[in-house]
């Protein structure tokens, strides 16, 4: 079914986390189902040399979610590398807007990286 993947993984959020290679040049898109897991993933993730983390979510939502990982030791300047909420703004309503936006961002982003190169 998808042919041009590396790998599928079925787990739950933890034991797959433990299973993805990290690299710079991987794009972390963070969209779980709550607050709670959104919070693990970007704590598991957030020292880690990817490319670029986004998180989907209101600005209040992500704001919880911050403020709970500074009470956890996770820095300022960690926090700042994380693209929340993710998307460019089209002013994006229905779910296939808010793909097209997380997916503008994305390539936005790595056009960005390769002129720097």
């Amino acid at each position: 079914r998808f042919s041009e993947t590396d790998e599928i993984i079925v787990e739950d959020l933890e034991k797959a986390l433990n299973h993805i290679k990290i690299t710079s040049s991987t794009y972390i898109i963070i969209v779980t189902r709550g607050h709670l897991q959104d919070q693990d993933v970007l704590a598991s993730v957030i020292k880690s040399e990817a490319a670029h983390i986004g998180m989907i979510g209101s600005r209040k939502k992500n704001a919880t979610v911050f403020q709970r990982l500074v009470e956890q030791e996770i820095s300022k300047e960690e926090l700042d590398r994380v693209h929340a909420p993710i998307g460019i703004n089209i002013n994006a309503q229905i779910p296939e807007e808010i793909a097209v936006s997380i997916v503008a961002e994305i390539i936005q982003v790595r056009r960005e990286k390769k002129e720097k190169i």
